[in-house]
């Protein structure tokens, strides 16, 4: 799980809230796969609005400055973007999202929620994950933050009791399937980082080694 801090500057998540103060919104069930869809209640901008480009442009410009989750997750395809709103009575219960998605289809090993409101602008709606251990996080930060998790993750966004929550919701599939792969690529590409910064450090032979072992597992 990775927290991104700041993934939007002030002004971007000014412009998509402006854009989703005047876009064009379908129901959220139509989006949620088998038996989530009994337990999803919220809004969604609907893809066939012609300014959804906009906030797509807006939102892949952002990620692909943000080198920490590039590094942790090593994303070789993504998802169109979700923009949910949810007002007061809508929430989405416990679920698992979908295994794949999209056209063609794109294996959903990442999700990501980027969060576009304020935490004091409305109560409930934090996105809750539900641990192995059975307890369970809490998930609110400032707008403009992201929270990055294993698709495979139990989760539900607990339901608002007033005002509005307004998310993008994505999915990326890595070029690595096995996250303890993903999770040694990962920690490799810090070693290399942090070899750089010292006198005498070994960042090429650490990186001929992450090199090697990109090169065995990409792609599985």
């Amino acid at each position: 799980m990775l927290a991104i801090p700041n993934l939007l500057m002030p002004a971007e998540v000014a412009e998509m809230n402006r854009l989703m103060d005047v876009a064009e919104y379908d129901d959220g069930r139509a989006t949620a796969a088998g038996s989530a869809a009994d337990v999803k209640a919220n809004r969604q901008v609907s893809r066939r609005w012609p300014q959804v480009a906009a906030l797509d442009s807006i939102l892949d410009g952002a990620l692909r400055r943000c080198r920490g989750f590039r590094d942790s997750f090593s994303p070789s395809a993504c998802s169109p973007p979700i923009y949910a709103r949810y007002l007061p009575g809508d929430g989405y219960g416990p679920h698992v999202d979908a295994v794949m998605a999209g056209m063609p289809p794109m294996r959903q090993d990442i999700s990501m929620t980027v969060f576009l409101a304020n935490p004091d602008s409305y109560a409930g709606g934090e996105l809750c994950l539900h641990e192995p251990d059975g307890g369970r996080r809490l998930v609110k930060p400032a707008a403009g933050q992201a929270f990055a998790y294993p698709t495979t993750s139990v989760h539900e966004v607990v339901p608002v009791s007033a005002g509005e929550r307004r998310v993008a919701v994505l999915w990326f599939q890595s070029f690595y399937r096995d996250p303890e792969i993903r999770g040694i690529v990962a920690d490799l590409r810090r070693c290399v980082e942090a070899a750089r910064t010292q006198p005498g450090g070994q960042s090429l032979e650490i990186a001929k080694v992450l090199a090697n072992l990109e090169r065995k597992f990409i792609g599985n």
